[in-house]
């Protein structure tokens, strides 16, 4: 969206084209920060942010139309369940469940791994994780918003130092402040500039668990490589997963080191060749 990376007919992508002020400002928000980053700035991460919306607003990309609006009334939708199962709609919603489980737990784990938070491979309280996103996603569901999920953005919470529930509550109730200032946020939001070379960063972030992964074995390597490569280039976490799940019970399987996975990944193998072949996620 920042034009750093663009369409190509040739080579499908390409780097963008310099002339466009956008993109320049993206690049010069990146190095922005990046600076304040190996300064080791406090809050280096929002600072960037600041600076390259006040250069945007003094060379006129930044536009505000109002600061202050109240929020849209909550609107509940009417939950025709036998309407699922009349109109067969029961495979899209298997469909969205599977995307948004592994969407969800992919961002998760990324995100506490990147947070020291994993405890020998393992997710501590991980239900209650789960149990807060399920709920999140009902209830913004049946307000009509698009599913209230877990992002990646969080690691920009993380990389700044947040670790604990006071930090999630925080950001909460700058949510709901934020409901206050839509016109503001809108116009934050609407600059590409401002936004994208924190989640350039945050990708750096998130790549310190990639160390722990045992290169050497290509039984290990290959199915971490193809989740790498296929979650970009398909923008879809849940389907960079779902390729991980095939691949790696398969190689471990072939190569006689089939006791080393676990029953239900090969069962979560089998179900995503099915998703992948008659519930592709587009």
């Amino acid at each position: 969206m920042a034009g750093i990376v663009v369409a190509n007919p040739a080579t499908m992508v390409s780097f963008g084209d310099l002339h466009q002020p956008v993109t320049v400002l993206s690049l010069v928000g990146l190095f922005i920060t990046l600076i304040l980053i190996s300064r080791k700035v406090n809050g280096a991460l929002f600072l960037g942010m600041l600076v390259t919306a006040v250069i945007g607003y003094f060379t006129g990309y930044l536009k505000f139309e109002g600061i202050i609006a109240a929020p849209p009334p909550a609107v509940f939708f009417d939950l025709d369940i036998g309407g699922v199962f009349s109109n067969g709609l029961y495979t899209v919603v298997f469909a969205f469940l599977l995307v948004t489980i592994f969407d969800t737990t992919g961002t998760m784990l990324g995100v506490a791994e990147q947070a020291g938070l994993m405890k020998d491979g393992k997710f501590p309280r991980v239900k209650s994780a789960l149990m807060g996103d399920a709920v999140a996603t009902t209830v913004g569901a049946t307000l009509g918003t698009s599913p209230s999920s877990s992002y990646i953005e969080s690691s920009a919470g993380v990389a700044a130092g947040g670790r604990s529930g006071l930090t999630a509550l925080v950001v909460a109730v700058l949510f709901l402040i934020a409901l206050f200032f839509s016109p503001f946020v809108s116009a934050i939001s609407a600059l590409p500039a401002i936004t994208a070379p924190i989640l350039i960063i945050v990708g750096c972030f998130m790549m310190e668990g990639l160390a722990k992964v045992n290169w050497t074995d290509f039984d290990d390597a290959f199915p971490a490589f193809a989740i790498i490569l296929t979650m970009p280039l398909t923008s879809s976490i849940a389907t960079g997963i779902a390729i991980g799940f095939i691949t790696y019970p398969l190689m471990k399987l072939v190569n006689g080191k089939g006791r080393e996975v676990h029953p239900i990944l090969y069962f979560f193998g089998v179900i995503f060749i099915l998703q992948m072949i008659y519930f592709p996620a587009h």
